[in-house]
């Protein structure tokens, strides 16, 4: 019998939505701290870059670490 065709739907949207929300959490963030600090787009894109960064570190230790542990 052939494998469920829809099997890794869900870790695609959760992978994806881990990155999105890295940005997004840390570029809120970013995006406070110009406002605040009164700078006109300087910590936005380190924010989410960062974001981005430590999303893929846990998409890694989530997803691909445990893989190799089994």
């Amino acid at each position: 019998m052939a494998e469920n065709p829809w099997s890794g739907v869900g870790d695609a949207w959760a992978i994806t939505s881990t990155l999105i929300a890295g940005m997004v959490a840390w570029g809120g963030a970013g995006y406070l701290l110009d406002r605040w600090l009164d700078f006109r787009g300087l910590f936005l894109p380190i924010g989410m870059v960062i974001g981005m960064a430590g999303g893929i570190y846990l998409v890694y230790i989530r997803y691909v670490r445990d893989d190799r542990e089994t």
